[in-house]
């Protein structure tokens, strides 16, 4: 992760790099000079100044430069947040799915009610995607992403409504703060800034989860003959080919033990005031022509998407029920 973040911020850093150079041939232009003797004489000084021509015409340009190198450290410091909200994804999904959930739905290494979908196939293996839900496991994977990337949500209120899940988040730090500081609930700015932050994060906070189901060679037995056969697909299973019912392998909604997860998270950073929100990657709630700067939902803060990945293997216990290609002898 650590390599991937590097990476990330490579391109910022440079930017950063450049935007100080400028900072600094713009004092150059504009003749300014650090005086701090002056500087203690400003408050009682009342003969009033006249500034130079140069220091008029870069006074713009040097303010417009300062604001970019706030904001490429903003830029920054949410890349290496969204790195670790998509490492805390695929923790959570980790532990999540080889849990028991829902009886009927998500049981062990399974995750909501809607089968997975194959992305690609080889000779090694099998690409799935997930399909997202809006309640149990995947909610819960969600949510743990959108903890991780809510330092970077805005305080104010921008219409956005608390969800079920954002309104547990909310209890939960609240407690937790107070716990922290208790004359904390004196203020009660607080609590609202909580509010605001989870709920400007929440819908700005995209969790895809794929994973891929290897293909192991193994010699079985079938029809008294030795060959070797590999695991067969998830899902659809095909029974003219395996010669087995469909529920005698995978769930429509099951990963198979030990797989390789993976999250990308997508994260909305509102953009502070400044130029580089006319740079925006489009997107969002833009014009129709796509020609103006990407927004958020509520239209009012331009937003920069922040992305990242995570792999892991999925922990848990292996399942009660040997699979199929387990079984023949």
């Amino acid at each position: 992760m650590n390599q991937a973040i590097l990476t990330s911020c490579a391109p910022w850093a440079m930017c950063l790099i450049v935007a100080v150079i400028a900072a600094r041939v713009l004092v150059a232009i504009s003749g300014a000079k650090l005086d701090f003797a002056r500087l203690r004489k400003v408050h009682s000084n009342e003969l009033g100044s006249v500034q130079s021509l140069s220091f008029v015409l870069t006074l713009p340009f040097f303010v417009m430069v300062l604001m970019l190198i706030v904001q490429v450290n903003q830029i920054m410091f949410g890349n290496i947040l969204v790195h670790y909200s998509a490492f805390a994804a695929v923790r959570s999904a980790s532990v999540w799915i080889p849990a028991n959930g829902d009886p009927v739905y998500e049981t062990a290494n399974r995750i909501s009610s809607n089968p997975i979908t194959l992305l690609n196939s080889t000779e090694q293996g099998r690409q799935y995607l997930i399909s997202p839900a809006i309640d149990g496991k995947y909610a819960e994977i969600r949510q743990a992403a959108t903890l991780a990337c809510m330092p970077l949500a805005p305080s104010r209120n921008l219409g956005y409504a608390l969800g079920q899940y954002g309104t547990r988040s909310q209890i939960g730090m609240e407690k937790v703060y107070s716990g922290l500081d208790p004359n904390s609930a004196v203020n009660t700015k607080i609590s609202d800034r909580i509010r605001n932050k989870l709920a400007y994060a929440y819908p700005n906070t995209d969790v895809q989860l794929t994973f891929w189901h290897r293909s192991h060679p193994r010699i079985v037995r079938i029809r008294d003959e030795r060959v070797e056969w590999r695991d067969p697909p998830l899902w659809p299973i095909h029974p003219e080919i395996y010669d087995v019912s469909p529920y005698d392998e995978y769930y429509p909604n099951e990963i198979g033990w030990q797989d390789e997860l993976t999250a990308l998270v997508t994260f909305n950073l509102p953009l502070l005031p400044g130029p580089i929100r006319f740079f925006a990657p489009t997107g969002g709630s833009i014009a129709p022509d796509g020609a103006t700067p990407s927004r958020d939902q509520s239209g009012e803060v331009f937003i920069w998407p922040l992305k990242a990945f995570a792999t892991m293997g999925m922990e848990g216990q292996k399942p009660q029920r040997p699979y199929w290609q387990e079984t023949i002898q």
